[in-house]
């Protein structure tokens, strides 16, 4: 009975551990959508939790690749290039560019320390925030 309580606490251990690690370092990470906030005006947005539908589309954005893609029924499919990136203030900043068009349509995102990312769909206001996780 011993063992087992001994391997609880590995495990407590273990689930601690992996909550307290800082992705902003992390190289590629996996993002499942939380919400989408979408707005008319600055002043006229409305916040939806993910649909179903929108958290089968994982994220994942490799920043040693320099590529972020939508895996959907375990196929990725790349969406764009990674052409800014920065980590300041416990918060990753970076930019992505449709096939690499640094001077074109780009999306900012955040992804913070505990993995949560925030990516501005439109400069209205309209976002999507997700909660992310080291990819292997």
């Amino acid at each position: 009975m011993k063992t087992f309580g001994i391997s609880l606490l590995g495990l407590a251990c273990f689930a601690s551990a992996a909550a307290a690690q800082d992705l902003t370092a992390a190289p590629k990470v996996a993002c499942t959508p939380d919400s989408v906030t979408r707005c008319e005006a600055a002043d006229k947005c409305a916040t939806k939790p993910a649909t179903a539908r929108d958290k089968s589309e994982v994220l994942v954005i490799d920043f040693g690749a320099k590529t972020a893609s939508i895996r959907k029924n375990g196929e990725a499919r790349k969406f764009a290039d990674v052409v800014e990136q920065g980590v300041s203030d416990g918060v990753r900043r970076f930019s992505l560019a449709e096939g690499g068009k640094s001077d074109g349509l780009k999306l900012a995102g955040t992804l913070d320390k505990s993995g949560k990312l925030t990516l501005a769909i439109d400069r209205n206001g309209s976002k999507a925030v997700a909660s992310c996780a080291v990819q292997s």
